[in-house]
């Protein structure tokens, strides 16, 4: 039994089996493997048929995404992952897409990233959050060194000076790229953003006060995605 196991984990992990995957996704209404995040997304955007998006830790193209509604109906925008594999598949589903294979943080460096599949969701460049997962999948990650920039570097080199919606999905890392981003510069519609915190609302924790700071407000959760808006005209499904 244990040697089928292992031969099915080898071909989920394999590039054929994920261009498969990406071609026939499995789908009922939403391509988020969780919550359906992105049916809430494609519903507060319900009124603008073209936009511009930046997904940090895009993961796959279509299965799992955030933004695949969004890129249907028209949209484009600029997708980072620290996954070579994952920016490979995004190169050829998404190519409106500028699709990078990068780390996003507060500086600019070579730091280590953390994959433990290639196609897991759960690769990182944060320490602490590396150690979580060995606990969780019970696997050791390989070792890689990537190139770091910041939020606003990236969207310079692009020359991009409107963000519709921003998504954050970077696996403990999240502080580390708001740090590397004036927010209040582009100042996104939306944003989604995960928040690893016991307390719900976290109303203390460090990420839930940058976007209070810079005149955001909550305005739903999705497991551990929290979405902000900068758009007071939109209706808010609860108030805090």
């Amino acid at each position: 039994m244990n040697f089928f196991k292992k031969i099915r984990k080898a071909i989920k992990s394999s590039f054929l089996y994920e261009v498969l995957k990406n071609y026939f996704p499995k789908v009922n209404k939403s391509f988020s493997e969780t919550y359906g995040e992105d049916l809430f997304v494609n519903y507060f955007f319900k009124d603008l048929k073209k936009g511009f998006y930046v997904d940090i830790g895009c993961n796959l193209p279509k299965s799992g995404s955030l933004t695949y509604m969004l890129y249907k109906k028209g949209w484009s925008g600029i997708k980072v992952d620290i996954s070579k594999r994952s920016i490979e598949l995004n190169k050829i589903y998404r190519k409106r897409d500028i699709n990078l294979n990068l780390s996003v943080g507060k500086d600019e460096k070579v730091v280590d990233s953390f994959i433990f599949y290639d196609n897991c969701s759960m690769n990182t460049v944060n320490k602490e959050f590396r150690k979580y997962t060995e606990k969780s999948v019970k696997k050791k990650p390989t070792v890689n060194k990537i190139t770091q920039k910041k939020l606003d570097s990236i969207l310079k080199n692009n020359n991009i000076s409107k963000i519709n919606y921003l998504n954050i999905d970077v696996e403990g890392n999240e502080s580390e790229v708001l740090n590397g981003f004036k927010i209040s510069k582009f100042k996104p519609e939306l944003v989604s953003i995960e928040i690893h915190d016991k307390k719900c609302p976290p109303l203390e924790n460090k990420v839930y006060k940058y976007f209070v700071k810079n005149n955001y407000e909550l305005i739903s959760i999705y497991g551990w995605t929290y979405f902000f808006t900068i758009n007071e005209k939109n209706n808010i499904h609860f108030d805090i």
